[in-house]
């Protein structure tokens, strides 16, 4: 079954570069770093960098009628003996895992298997009353234990006691190209152990010693899923793809008030409604798997492409989208999804967004769209398009720096320049915010080899979220007591000498080294501090401050400036405009 689960998704994200706000360290140690207003005390010898490799994934709850997605979530993890120079460790000198943890409200999922009488979260692993196996062998050929995942064993905490015990669980794999820890196929589900919904679900990752059990750092990391599917706007009984007056006989649900029963009535119509038009006998057939039939790389772990009954049909992108982009109301002669429409009209008529709100990091917050990285139904349903492979890019909206980059602004807005309905995304000449070459944002490698996501967060939930409650920020605020793109240097340095060598050609941040004696950098090369501060020294959305910072102006402490986050630094906030030195 190798090659079966797992998700390859790349949604355009938002590399917010915070340039200043301070510098990171000089050849002092930690007595150089300013504990300003929402900066913590760096602490402890090692770091846990942790993160969800999509910001978002998605699983069906009933598994009786057809199905797109199984459990299956992943975290990704790399561990950090902070020094002068930081070093990555691998698997011969850690070992890591991950037990639930309870988030600020009090929600914790340990377990995804069912509470007799109490809570029902999935029948994944029950038994089909048509066949004598579980609905998880039916579908996917394995047959897993509850609470244990598809291919690589990786367990829910609560496998051996489900609602009493919450055992740490280790990561069963090690990636020597990308020096990271990963724990892939959790069956995890978006109903927490009181039966309330939670798409944002706290996972604890711990780092120890080899053969120890003592912990050398953990975080906080959302493992985010999400079962939220709308097929009933269109396809319950009486709507727009299930009319009273057709010869196909669509079901009403069982029970109009319980939401599973509208749900599974809506895909009994689907499989009619799919039967009728291309002479298929799913409904006979259930449990159906899309995938089975529409190849999904989804579902494609190792990348094999299409095979068996999946070589003569479309793929699940394809037929989704442009099927479902291409319809026409007959009353209205419209789009059913129209191009222009709104996210609520269009990506959030099947995904999960109305309630879930998957789009919600740093892109959400600030008004982009779905459609503003990907276009249009019919953009992502092209045939020549390569699903969860062909994505927007970080250089597509962050095309450079201040004084070298496309457009009109910094950052863009729009991802592609062409028309929505093929939506190409935009190359950028100038690299510094690129994702390594021909490689995701989700796989790519940024500073001393660190994740992009371990610094910027998920694809989808890039840092900060503007809800400050979000569970997303919390690995953010543990690592650098503040909400946002992991930018204070001494979250992994110990010390640091002056210098423009860090993250996207960053200076030191929250330094009073660099505060009181940056001034040589500027006489050696005056665009090095314009590339972040503007042309004109005056500051950009590239050296914002990343929160509430205090600054010393002088050696011996008696002036200081307080900057509230989000201040554009710039020269003179405190000092005369520089003077550039004669040649």
């Amino acid at each position: 079954m190798r090659g079966k689960f797992h998700w390859m998704i790349l949604l355009m994200l938002s590399l917010s570069l915070i340039a200043c706000g301070g510098g990171g360290g000089d050849d002092d140690d930690d007595d150089d770093h300013e504990n300003g207003p929402g900066v913590s005390d760096v602490n402890g010898a090692y770091r846990v960098l942790a993160f969800n490799d999509l910001g978002m994934h998605c699983a069906d709850l009933d598994y009786s009628t057809f199905v797109i997605l199984p459990p299956f979530n992943v975290i990704h993890s790399q561990v950090v003996a902070r020094g002068n120079p930081p070093r990555l460790l691998d698997s011969s000198e850690v070992q890591l895992s991950y037990l639930a943890a309870a988030d600020p409200s009090g929600s914790i999922n340990s377990t995804s298997q069912n509470l007799a009488g109490s809570i029902n979260k999935t029948n994944f692993w029950s038994t089909n009353p048509n066949t004598g196996n579980r609905f998880v062998f039916d579908l996917f050929g394995d047959d897993p234990e509850p609470d244990e995942g598809l291919m690589f064993e990786q367990n829910m905490p609560g496998i051996l006691n489900p609602y009493s015990t919450n055992d740490p669980q280790p990561f069963n794999h090690y990636n020597e190209t990308k020096k990271w820890f990963s724990a892939e196929g959790i069956p995890i589900l978006p109903i927490d152990d009181s039966g309330q919904l939670n798409a944002y679900p706290l996972m604890r990752v711990t780092a120890q010693e080899l053969n120890s059990e003592d912990s050398l750092a953990s975080l906080d990391v959302v493992l985010p899923v999400a079962s939220e599917a709308d097929c009933q706007n269109c396809h319950a009984a009486g709507e727009i793809a299930a009319p009273t007056d057709s010869e196909i006989p669509f079901e009403l649900p069982d029970d109009i008030n319980d939401a599973n029963s509208v749900l599974q009535a809506a895909k009994q119509n689907i499989l009619l409604l799919h039967d009728a038009e291309h002479a298929t006998n799913l409904v006979a057939s259930k449990p159906v798997l899309c995938a089975s039939c529409h190849y999904s790389a989804a579902l494609d772990l190792n990348g094999s492409g299409p095979s068996g009954n999946q070589l003569n049909q479309d793929s699940m992108s394809e037929v989704m989208h442009r099927h479902h982009g291409e319809l026409i109301d007959e009353s209205s002669g419209e789009p059913v999804f129209p191009s222009d429409g709104t996210l609520q009209q269009t990506c959030y008529q099947c995904h999960p967004g109305k309630v879930t709100q998957c789009l919600r990091g740093a892109m959400g917050g600030a008004g982009i769209e779905c459609s503003d990285c990907h276009g249009s139904m019919l953009a992502v349903g092209r045939e020549e398009r390569s699903a969860w492979l062909d994505e927007p890019r970080c250089e597509s909206c962050h095309t450079g720096d201040a004084t070298s980059h496309l457009g009109s602004s910094i950052r863009l807005s729009q991802a592609w320049t062409d028309n929505i309905d093929t939506a190409t995304p935009r190359i950028a000449s100038n690299k510094r915010f690129a994702e390594n070459d021909a490689t995701l944002y989700r796989n790519s490698l940024g500073h001393g080899g660190v994740a992009c996501e371990g610094c910027h967060g998920s694809t989808h939930a890039i840092w900060p979220n503007a809800n400050p409650e979000a569970n997303d920020n919390l690995a953010s605020i543990q690592l650098q007591g503040h909400a946002g793109t992991v930018s204070d240097c001494a979250t992994c340095h110990t010390s640091l000498p002056l210098t423009l060598s860090g993250p996207h050609g960053m200076h030191n941040v929250n330094s009073r080294g660099w505060n009181l004696n940056h001034e040589d950098f500027y006489e050696a090369d005056p665009n090095s501090c314009r590339s972040c501060h503007g042309a004109n020294l005056q500051g950009t959305v590239l050296s914002q401050t990343a929160t509430d910072r205090t600054y010393l102006r002088d050696d011996d402490g008696e002036r200081s400036l307080f900057l509230t986050k989000g201040t554009a630094v710039s020269c003179t906030l405190c000092h005369e405009y520089p003077e550039e030195e004669d040649d």
